[in-house]
């Protein structure tokens, strides 16, 4: 009646060594980019190596995102002041009622990192707050890592947002319903539904539903392979660059309780809580399309259903999807 739920605490707040074990379990997908597609990819696209990044700006471009104040003061209004403070200790609150001190100020700050590709490391730092999956834990993989970002990074990105999506064409997967106007999870599953029945209703067949949920599918993200990806739907060179240096070099540590670990620099994936973290993972993703006209692969960012229509028995094509969908998986996340 009260809508009471039991809190449950993240983790075993007396054991300062967990902090550790569970932060080096978090960044376990981190991989050096290989030789060849780094030099392929800096080849092709002119890449800043990372380190040159740092040192030294980038040369600022005509074709860099420029955020208009107004935006950013509409991003500061909308901050939820209930939500916690990420690394920086800035509560929401905040940034909701400085608006009118705050917004011309981090408008400059913002454009200014657009129009470099550099994303300050005090931005991209992130504390991992691990939750319990379920009650009774057994593994460190029955925690889930939530991480709180600094909530001037995530007006920052939602400010973005819109000027990442607006260039992409249209009618990139129309199976893909994560970031698109008017659409939702209600429909994908009437989507799902419909291929389903109305293969059904014409008799003489049967369906095949796959629901494939990919393990920490954000944290596989590899940077220097999504950049020739975006720069090939559209994104400019300059916002590609920014990308991947807002995926790279990324501090993280985990807290629990009074303990924190020492702090990881990660360059793989994106953090679960980040507001572009979906979004790039569907772009990462997007090429996962069906092969054959029986099968259908129904997306919402990482939840993905594959649909396979059998007609006469014949679940040749349905299998070859399967393999096939397994296959580019592994391509796009080899470790």
């Amino acid at each position: 009646m009260t809508n009471y739920k039991p809190s449950h605490l993240s983790a075993e707040e007396g054991d300062p060594q967990l902090v550790e074990e569970l932060n080096s379990f978090f960044a376990r997908f981190e991989a050096a980019p290989t030789v060849a597609a780094t030099a392929h990819t800096n080849a092709r696209y002119k890449v800043v190596p990372t380190e040159a990044a740092t040192a030294t700006p980038h040369t600022p471009t005509q074709s860099s995102i420029v955020l208009k104040e107004h935006e950013v003061r509409r991003t500061l209004k909308a901050v939820n002041p209930r939500k916690a403070a990420g690394p920086d200790g800035v509560p929401g609150r905040v940034l909701r009622d400085c608006v009118d001190q705050l917004a011309g100020v981090l408008t400059k700050i913002f454009n200014q990192s657009l129009s470099q590709a550099i994303v300050p490391s005090c931005l991209k730092t992130s504390t991992i707050i691990p939750v319990p999956k379920k009650k009774n834990i057994s593994c460190l993989n029955d925690y889930r890592p939530v991480a709180l970002t600094p909530h001037p990074m995530k007006c920052f990105e939602k400010a973005v947002l819109p000027h990442i999506v607006a260039p992409l064409p249209p009618g990139l997967d129309p199976y893909q319903f994560a970031y698109r106007a008017n659409r939702s999870t209600a429909d994908a599953i009437a989507t799902a539904l419909h291929s389903t029945l109305s293969h059904l209703e014409r008799g003489g067949g049967y369906a095949r539903l796959l629901f494939v949920d990919f393990s920490s599918a954000f944290n596989t993200i590899l940077p220097d392979r999504l950049v020739p990806k975006l720069l090939d739907l559209g994104l400019s060179h300059s916002t590609c660059l920014w990308i991947k240096d807002f995926l790279s070099d990324r501090p993280q540590r985990v807290r629990i309780g009074p303990h924190t670990s020492t702090t990881l620099s990660l360059s793989t994936g994106s953090p679960q809580g980040c507001v572009l973290s979906p979004l790039l993972y569907s772009l990462y993703t997007h090429h996962f399309s069906a092969a054959h006209p029986s099968n259908s692969i129904i997306k919402f960012a990482d939840d993905t259903t594959v649909v396979g229509c059998i007609s006469r028995g014949d679940e040749t094509a349905y299998r070859d999807e399967v393999e096939q969908l397994q296959a580019l998986q592994y391509h796009a996340h080899p470790d």
